[in-house]
């Protein structure tokens, strides 16, 4: 009795670290031309969270805050990957904020949800001064350290 039950817990154990160990985790960029396509859904993302917001458009500014989270998930995993800790967790701190105007919104706080986003954005804002330069083309690139 025993051992059959020690098999299948050891039978339970592996299939379990078989299953964690094929869960698809964030879907860091890279490169920085990836990383650039996630900037640009980050702020289409954000330009419709604004405009959604101003509309008090409850469903919509909740979808943009879940598609947030995800691209700040994986904004982090590439700031990560860097070994840039303060950017990775600014993005983070980006991810957490757009899941708490998820939350508030779905309390039907849009007050809340309003505050969350702007502390969203100063995330974003404080990562941008320290890390983002204005190239010669008009688009952004990560400053050289």
């Amino acid at each position: 009795m025993r051992a059959a039950r020690f098999v299948s817990l050891a039978t339970v154990a592996w299939l379990l670290a078989i299953g964690f160990a094929v869960v698809p985790t964030a879907q860091a960029p890279a490169s920085e031309e990836e990383f650039d396509k996630l900037m640009k859904s980050v702020g289409a993302t954000v330009g419709s969270m604004r405009k959604n917001m101003e509309a008090q458009a409850g469903d919509a500014v909740a979808a943009d805050a879940k598609r947030m989270a995800e691209l700040q998930k994986n904004n982090a995993a590439f700031w990560t990957g860097r070994k840039t800790q303060d950017a990775a967790e600014w993005a983070t701190a980006a991810m957490n904020h757009a899941a708490e105007v998820e939350k508030a919104v779905a309390a039907n706080n849009m007050a809340s949800a309003g505050e969350h986003m702007k502390q969203m954005m100063g995330s974003c804002a404080q990562c941008h001064t320290k890390y983002r330069d204005k190239g010669a083309d008009g688009g952004y690139n990560i400053k050289k350290q």
